[in-house]
């Protein structure tokens, strides 16, 4: 769904005023988390695809693309009314009854239970690093089998998965998992379905607590040029070529966090191999407000993401961005 980007009047709309909205809508109950999942009201989504973070006061959905803060939220659910209703609209919904319990105080608590996921962390830690650890290469147990099959159709070798510490879950909807490490750093896990029905519904499951916009999933730290793509598939479709820094903002815009990060490493080059679409071409414009230096990667025609690159395709544009990229050296 297209939506325009901003609102048509000059205001911010605050994560207190998305909170009110989602719990009027019924998307949300009255003591959220402040990173949360819901379903996605914009699409035929089954299972929480859409993003919200109540501190930043935007949401974002994987499935339909879909984005924007409070005002946007309501314009979406309205979408008979014009700008003049839409934002009378609004303002009737952060004033009413519904609403009326949310409070700053309540808002304030909800910033701070951010950093409270020590518990979470552990559960995620534990898990991950119990599971038996696999050589991709070797094992022909029946569940590794799959997996190695799955992963080598969508162009992963076995070498790729030992290189990123891949394992087989207990979860057969959920086989494959990844860990979520920021220079070295364990921040949770990711898993991949290999089966299409679930697929269809949702392709990624990530452990509760993980918080996507304090992670840079990848190796950074003093580094001269770093690659940024946006989910895990594509930062390991880079590894597997040969590109070790890189990272993945699992998502199309990078967090005040995620850029934080990229400049106390000192980082001179971004290179944008964010999603050869609309929402990448919009982060890679985001980037260059950021950063000083940002070079877009050489998509070929037809190539959407670093997912669906050949080992061919992905020399010919790569070798051509580095051209682009001595340019700026």
């Amino acid at each position: 769904m297209q939506i325009k980007e901003g609102n048509p009047y000059v205001f911010k709309c605050s994560g207190m005023d998305l909170q009110k909205v989602l719990l009027y809508y019924g998307h949300i109950e009255n003591n959220p988390s402040s990173e949360l999942k819901i379903v996605c009201p914009f699409h035929k989504d089954v299972n929480p695809s859409m993003i919200v973070d109540l501190q930043d006061g935007k949401f974002f959905c994987f499935g339909c693309n879909t984005f924007g803060d409070a005002y946007q939220f309501v314009h979406l659910m309205n979408p008979k009314l014009n700008d003049l209703q839409t934002l009378q609209k609004y303002f009737k919904i952060l004033k009413s009854n519904k609403v009326r319990k949310v409070s700053e105080h309540n808002h304030t608590r909800i910033r701070k239970r951010r950093y409270d996921n020590k518990e979470l962390y552990n559960i995620a830690y534990d898990y991950y690093y119990g599971l038996s650890k696999v050589d991709w290469m070797k094992d022909e147990s029946d569940e590794v089998t799959l997996c190695r099959q799955y992963m080598l159709q969508r162009g992963f070798t076995p070498y790729t998965l030992n290189k990123c510490h891949a394992k087989v879950t207990y979860n057969k909807s959920y086989a494959i998992i990844f860990p979520m490490l920021d220079n070295g750093m364990f921040k949770g896990w990711v898993c991949r379905t290999t089966l299409p029905d679930i697929e269809k519904k949702r392709k990624y499951l990530y452990n509760e607590g993980f918080s996507r916009a304090t992670t840079l999933v990848g190796d950074y730290e003093n580094q001269d040029i770093v690659f940024v793509v946006e989910g895990y598939m594509d930062r390991l479709k880079f590894i597997q070529n040969g590109v070790e820094n890189v990272v993945a903002i699992l998502g199309w815009k990078m967090s005040y966090e995620q850029e934080m990060k990229l400049k106390k490493s000192n980082v001179k080059i971004i290179v944008s191999a964010l999603d050869n679409d609309t929402c990448g071409k919009k982060g890679t414009k985001y980037l260059r407000t950021i950063f000083r230096k940002v070079v877009r990667f050489c998509y070929l025609k037809g190539i959407k993401d670093p997912g669906e690159m050949s080992e061919e395709q992905f020399k010919m544009m790569h070798k051509k961005t580095m051209n682009k990229v001595k340019q700026q050296m």
